[in-house]
């Protein structure tokens, strides 16, 4: 399989991992145990959810917490799947933002926490190690969803629990 076949026959899985990582914010109040130790994960300001298929019906959802709006609920209701999303991770005191692209997984118009070196040089190496550490923890929380992912029994659960989760938001405030 070359390479375009395999990105469009896996393309669900970034919707999918976009859409487990709110089902878990939800669930665990933002927090995640990964690898390189507690992590907080928030949807932030704009949240893209989007249906299957042939029919790209969108919903674009901008607010402080787009997550928390009617309209985002509602989508998921219908079955849409996040498409696109602002993320805010948060470890150590250290905050970043960026935008995620479910279908690539890209990641886009990051805001990295605040520098504390005061030299130029030593700032360029303080904003590469911030962004190595952002695609660590973004890589950490994707293999925590592959792992379950992968793993029939548990993806059958965390399915039900997703559903579950769904039908038990209010679809209007």
């Amino acid at each position: 399989m070359d390479l375009i076949n395999r990105i469009n026959y896996t393309r669900f899985l970034g919707r999918e991992f976009l859409t487990w990582l709110w089902f878990r914010s939800d669930a665990n109040e933002g927090m995640f145990d990964i690898p390189a130790g507690a992590a907080e994960v928030w949807f932030d300001a704009k949240l893209t959810l989007e249906a299957q298929g042939d029919l790209k019906e969108q919903n674009v959802v901008k607010a402080e917490n787009p997550t928390e709006a009617d309209e985002a609920r509602a989508s998921l209701l219908t079955g849409k799947l996040v498409a696109e999303a602002r993320l805010r991770i948060i470890r150590d005191q250290k905050q970043w933002t960026v935008n995620v692209k479910g279908d690539t997984l890209a990641l886009s118009g990051v805001k990295i926490p605040a520098l504390l070196s005061r030299d130029d040089e030593e700032q360029l190496y303080e904003r590469f190690y911030l962004m190595e550490e952002l695609e660590d923890l973004f890589s950490d929380l994707y293999a925590q969803f592959i792992r379950v992912r992968l793993d029939d029994d548990t993806w059958r659960e965390e399915i039900q629990a997703i559903r579950g989760w769904i039908h038990q938001m209010p679809a209007e405030g």
